[in-house]
């Protein structure tokens, strides 16, 4: 999955790094992938040398496979691929082709496969190269927002993006849902599923909503994620429950972990995180009415720019 958005500021970095660092203690073998030149994610947890040369550009230019770029973290479950600025150079030299935006995608599949029970790329904010490039290779997007800073405009841009990649790359990216970050009231909550042109998409608002806690920034300068700098303040218990509503949606799509390769063959019952009480269901049909509503809302959205 990828998380993304078109603007800044909305916590891409902070639902990536804090997903994972739950999903792990869940005992989730999990990959995230930093497509940032920034490396947030990678600052975020405490690889700040970009494995001596060994990260996602040096992957991307080929001299590098991709299971020699993946170092370890603070957490057993967790490994990351990291970034470094030279991604910038790489992304320049492959933003000319026209097979460059589906080469993480490819290299993914041909080189990691299986070995992951999630694949979680952080994606940069805008509608770049690297961008695109971390949106086609995801099967799911996560979308964070901040109820003050997300707007209308963001929305209708997002849209036409995944509208883009879809058609242009041939790649199944759907919207996996939104997440409200840094929520500092929760009747504030409503505003973003009841603006005008969105209100179709309320059902793909995830039942988790992370609040403003100070906790995160005290984590990000510790360079550890929230759940290990504090796993009881309110944050580290929403990205617990969140990891599990990602879980208890997403799991029963992957194959039984005892058939994948991963760390001794645990069972099922070890490597399940507890069920979270009134899971929304995502039967076949709503996930295809939800299709056709973001179909409808792009072809509004066009014919009132053709307008």
């Amino acid at each position: 999955m990828t998380v993304s958005g078109v603007t800044g500021g909305i916590g891409k970095t902070t639902v990536a790094v804090n997903l994972c660092a739950a999903l792990a203690l869940y005992e989730k073998k999990v990959l995230i992938i930093d497509c940032d030149p920034r490396a947030s994610a990678t600052s975020w947890l405490g690889k700040t040398d970009a494995a001596h040369g060994r990260s996602l550009s040096s992957v991307l230019k080929k001299k590098t496979s991709f299971p020699d770029a993946i170092v370890k973290t603070r957490l057993a479950w967790l490994d990351l691929v990291p970034a470094d600025f030279n991604l910038f150079t790489a992304a320049r030299s492959l933003s000319g082709k026209a097979a460059g935006p589906a080469l993480l995608k490819q290299m993914l599949h041909q080189q990691v496969g299986s070995l992951y029970d999630y694949i979680i790329l952080d994606a940069p904010p805008g509608f770049g190269f690297l961008n695109m490039m971390a949106l086609t290779a995801g099967h799911g997007l996560i979308v964070p927002i901040r109820l003050h800073r997300t707007s209308d405009t963001d929305c209708q841009c997002l849209l036409k993006l995944i509208h883009y990649i879809r058609k242009i790359h041939h790649t199944p990216l759907r919207i996996a849902g939104f997440v409200v970050n840094a929520c500092e009231n929760s009747s504030d909550i409503q505003a973003f599923p009841e603006k005008t042109r969105f209100n179709r998409l309320s059902d793909l608002v995830f039942h988790t909503r992370i609040p403003e806690d100070h906790t995160v920034i005290r984590a990000m300068d510790h360079q550890v994620p929230v759940v290990l700098e504090d796993i009881n303040a309110p944050a580290g218990k929403a990205f617990l429950q969140f990891a599990t509503e990602i879980d208890s949606i997403f799991s029963h799509q992957k194959e039984d972990p005892e058939t994948r390769p991963g760390p001794d063959k645990l069972s099922m019952a070890k490597t399940s995180p507890p069920k979270m009480v009134d899971i929304r269901e995502r039967s076949s049909e709503k996930v295809e009415q939800l299709a056709a509503n973001i179909a409808d809302m792009i072809n509004e959205i066009n014919q009132s720019e053709q307008a």
